[in-house]
């Protein structure tokens, strides 16, 4: 609206104007000039601003806050962003347990890993979560975006009432006089390995026949290898020469370094790691891998291990091309190339571990990583490694963990002391009625415990995947599900290779809209190949349908609410994971069945 000021203003300007006698039709002119401009100000003044973009970051932050509102304990969430630095978080929960806090919040970032990996690399996501009963504690996580796919780049500081304390230590102070060897570095031809005390490879170490469970934690797996055949199927060796003679797991090659042989386990977060190991013939010495990302390779993960034949004790990691990274160390006065055998125990709780030897604590090492896979590894040395245990703890050190957090799956059938002589997982079940979803990894899509489900939410995409920890190349499974949206995509993945990649294995699912159920395979590339299909029922009815699998001999027969749809169909891939499957569909998944035949 014009204000009479400015219009009183402007016409004694125009009236002025005619004291220069300017003809009329010059004055009216640009009176009326004047009352346009000023017509036009005034409509613009009154115009609205225009909405302000919303940015991915902003757009990003809503959906997780959103996502993780839809489990069933959260009762608050939101989310913020703030480009060029960082992307907020906030939720509160009623779980109770900081393990299970945090492997929640993993799963809830891990669908949305690629989108975050897009923002700023300079950008952090921080993640504010409070838990428990009041007065509650408090888990504060920060990650790189672009490292949000990663568990192991995942930083956590954690709060209670009274106390704020981050979980990390000061590593300790290697001794100046002490120099480790580099692991690139070429072993002196010129030194000649302590012959004096050989080690006998029949004499196994006192009371190794039978090892109970620590009592600082129950025990995850605990071997004193007495199986024959070579190395059972619990270890994954990596490099090196290693296999059990006499009962005693041995890696006999010296020519080499960071020889390395994984444990067959899901990743821990506070754990201990002990084994007894005796140092052959060779010039360094042996020890332990410990949070690595992967079991197939050593790139990201942490190691503790001995050099200069005993005398020494080094800690470090190996990078994303996993190149060995020295971090510290100290000398070890009474060096341990003594053809005897020693103790040697790493206890992590997030961001820090201490090693202990011979049941004294030597060092506290900070962490990199706050998870991951373990393992033992030698470098340039015979080793003789016997009593190796995983035993898990609970987020305060010394404290065991509660019952249900030491079985290798949520539901998994096999004892929660598992022998190396039997399948690491013989069974696999998960009805989803404890709210977690512990023992699955996400491949793709986003999958969420709902309402006693284990729902995937994401229309857009094919193959969306979610694997068990189960694997092998005889067994049968069986799964209930039931769709809710979208096409009806609901299946299996089985035989796979790996957990975290399609490449390399076999699927079975609904497919054109829920009528008709194909198989096939994916190739090295990840590229599927049809094999079959049959006309079925049609599956998009929102009633719950039951899908089986029974695999052996390079061989499948599937079946559909108990009816055989397809018998001694030939696979492409023998043995391998099993996971579930959805494509363009939302679906609710429950009663995993999974048995080793």
């Amino acid at each position: 609206m014009i204000s009479r000021l400015p219009l009183r203003q402007i016409w004694n300007w125009c009236s002025g104007l005619r004291r220069f006698r300017l003809p009329r039709f010059l004055v009216s002119a640009v009176l009326l000039g004047a009352l346009a401009l000023g017509g036009v100000l005034a409509l613009r003044a009154l115009q609205p601003a225009a909405p302000a973009q919303i940015l991915p970051g902003q757009a990003l932050a809503w959906e997780i806050a959103r996502a993780a509102g839809r489990s069933g304990e959260v009762q608050a969430a939101s989310g913020a962003y703030l480009p060029g630095d960082r992307l907020l978080l906030y939720t509160r929960t009623g779980l109770t347990d900081q393990t299970r806090v945090r492997s929640w919040a993993v799963a809830q970032l891990g669908p949305f890993a690629e989108r975050l990996a897009k923002l700023s690399a300079r950008e952090t996501l921080t993640w504010v979560i409070d838990y428990g009963a009041a007065p509650g504690a408090q888990e504060t996580l920060t990650v790189p975006v672009g490292r949000a796919a990663d568990p192991a780049y995942y930083r956590y500081v954690s709060a209670t009432p009274g106390l704020f304390a981050e979980t990390g230590a000061v590593a300790a102070k290697p001794d100046a006089t002490a120099k480790p060897s580099e692991a690139t570095a070429k072993p002196d031809a010129t030194a000649k390995p302590d012959t004096t005390a050989k080690p006998d490879a029949t004499t196994k170490p006192t009371g190794a026949s039978a090892v109970p469970t620590t009592p600082d934690g129950q025990a995850l797996l605990s071997t004193s290898f007495d199986e024959s055949g070579g190395a059972p199927s619990v270890w994954l060796p990596l490099s090196g020469s290693w296999g059990i003679v006499g009962g005693i797991y041995s890696q006999s090659d010296n020519s080499g370094y960071d020889f390395i042989s994984m444990l067959n386990l899901a990743p821990q977060t506070d754990y201990r790691l002990a084994a007894k190991l005796r140092l052959g013939e060779g010039q360094m010495g042996g020890g332990f891998i410990y949070n690595a990302p992967s079991t197939t390779t050593r790139a990201g993960a942490q190691n503790v291990d001995f050099d200069q034949q005993g005398g020494f004790l080094r800690w470090g990691r190996y990078d994303d091309k996993g190149a060995y990274v020295y971090q510290g160390g100290l000398a070890i006065t009474k060096p341990i190339s003594d053809g005897q055998w020693h103790d040697l125990s790493l206890v992590t709780h997030g961001g820090s571990s201490v090693v202990s030897l011979d049941g004294k604590e030597i060092a506290t090492i900070t962490n990199v990583s706050q998870a991951g896979h373990v393992g033992l590894l030698t470098s340039v040395t015979k080793v003789d490694f016997d009593s190796v245990q995983v035993s898990v703890l609970s987020a305060v050190s010394g404290v065991a963990a509660p019952a249900a957090t030491a079985t290798v799956t949520p539901t998994v059938t096999a004892s929660s002391v598992i022998t190396a002589s039997s399948v690491i997982t013989t069974s696999f079940s998960d009805d989803f009625a404890d709210g977690d979803t512990k023992g699955w990894q996400v491949l793709s899509g986003t999958w969420q415990n709902l309402q006693g489900a284990y729902q995937q939410s994401d229309l857009t995409g094919s193959d969306m995947g979610s694997v068990t920890l189960f694997q092998s190349g005889s067994f049968s499974a069986t799964v209930r599900f039931q769709w809710i949206d979208g096409d009806m995509g609901a299946g299996l993945y089985f035989n796979m290779d790996k957990r975290d990649s399609k490449s390399r294995s076999q699927m079975i699912n609904y497919t054109q809209g829920g009528t008709a159920i194909q198989w096939g395979h994916f190739d090295d590339g990840g590229n599927f190949t049809f094999e079959g299909s049959t006309p079925v029922p049609a599956g998009n009815d929102g009633a719950w349908h039951t899908l089986g699998l029974s695999v052996a001999d390079s061989t499948a027969t599937f079946s559909l609410d108990g009816a055989e749809i397809a018998k001694d169909v030939p696979l492409t891939y023998a043995s391998g994971y099993v996971g579930l499957l959805a494509s363009h569909s939302k679906i609710a998944f429950d009663d995993v069945q999974i048995a080793a035949q």
